[in-house]
């Protein structure tokens, strides 16, 4: 019997006991103890940037033992963490900051989602002097000199502009040396989110570059509707690299005007906050979540990830990204019929049934090993 069979011999037993008790360590168990992702902070300062857009600078909370915040690259996120309502949660933002300036604490930038669960509580509630506890800096968004070219295009679309501006000040502080040219589109001059920094780099700088398209109104000195091929056409170059961070729609539109300037997929660079998924209908069904010294069977809905699912039933699951690529939140299924949205699993990690709950949506009953 090879040592797969063995595997799911074993695995067929949690099935039918409901006990991760006899359960070796896995994957998981590895990451978890060797990344030492928690940081607490303190809010230093507030700053409104636009009417439903708000700044906060983030200092360490020395009672709480954080001495120095982990530096970072331009590009990088952290994750908030947070427990509302009974329930556990994360939410990823990206460092605006300078990478270079870090004793002056993060700075993360936070715009106000409808409905939205974390940014509501950061823009109503949090006040300066309030305790967060967050990730350290993760992500692999950002200029790569082995993989990127030295033109590098950058689009932006709302708080999509936020890494950027770390983008800027690494190249302005000479930490990174390419050419960086961004176009940044908003609604309104209201609605341009760090306005007096953007005019900064455009009167100073000759590396760094910002173009302002506004949709929904003309305004001099700045360029009107959507980005498109005519706007961007005098900044490309023969050789190009692209990052691009907005909403998703955003995304769609610029691919499709990347492909007439014969850019390769290869050279455009994406990040996602978000999941572009809906079931065909909404089912609830169960899940049974078997932890090392416990098990725990709630619900779960067809148009929900295992992730928020479990969030909401108050277990705390490791949780970074939430687009499923950090890997942070690997778990394995070990029964039902799921659906894998986007992220970056391995071959090999698939075959052995590791999923990321972050991108899962069930289509029946599950079963999931939860290394907690």
């Amino acid at each position: 019997m090879t040592k797969i069979d063995d595997l799911k011999k074993e695995r067929k037993s949690i099935v039918d006991t409901y006990s991760g008790k006899r359960v070796k360590d896995t994957y998981i168990d590895g990451v978890i103890k060797n990344f030492q992702d928690v940081q607490y902070v303190k809010i230093k300062e507030i700053i409104e940037e636009t009417s439903d857009t708000k700044s906060f600078i983030l200092e360490p909370d020395y009672d709480k033992g954080t001495k120095e915040l982990a530096s970072f690259r331009a590009g990088q996120y952290i994750s908030l963490k947070m427990f509302i309502d009974g329930a556990y949660t994360t939410r990823a933002y990206s460092l605006s900051s300078a990478p270079s300036r870090i004793n002056k604490g993060y700075r993360i930038t936070i715009k106000r989602v409808p409905d939205g669960l974390v940014s509501n509580i950061m823009l109503d509630q949090i006040k300066v002097g309030d305790g967060l506890t967050i990730s350290r800096p993760m992500g692999d968004f950002g200029y790569n000199k082995i993989r990127d070219e030295k033109n590098v295009i950058g689009i932006a679309g709302g708080s999509g502009i936020t890494p950027f501006m770390a983008l800027a000040y690494a190249v302005q502080d000479k930490l990174e040396d390419f050419n960086l040219t961004v176009f940044y589109s908003v609604k309104t001059e209201e609605d341009i989110i760090f306005k007096k920094e953007i005019e900064h780099f455009n009167k100073h700088s000759k590396k760094v570059k910002f173009v302002i398209t506004l949709t929904r109104e003309e305004k001099d000195g700045y360029l009107n509707g959507h980005i498109n091929k005519e706007m961007m056409e005098p900044y490309i170059k023969e050789f190009n690299t692209v990052l691009m961070c907005g909403p998703k729609a955003l995304y769609k539109t610029m691919n499709e005007i990347l492909g007439e300037f014969n850019i390769p997929r290869k050279c455009v660079h994406y990040e996602n906050f978000f999941l572009d998924y809906e079931p065909t209908e909404e089912k609830t069904y169960e899940l049974k979540v078997i932890m090392k010294n416990d098990f725990k069977i709630i619900k779960c809905k067809s148009n929900e990830t295992l992730l928020v699912s479990m969030e909401k039933a108050g277990i705390k699951a490791p949780s970074l990204c939430r687009v499923g690529i950090c890997g942070y939140c690997r778990s394995v299924i070990l029964d039902g019929k799921i659906k894998m949205v986007g992220g970056n699993m391995e071959k090999a990690l698939s075959e052995n049934d590791y999923i990321h709950p972050c991108i899962t949506y069930p289509e029946s009953d599950i079963v999931l090993r939860l290394d907690i």
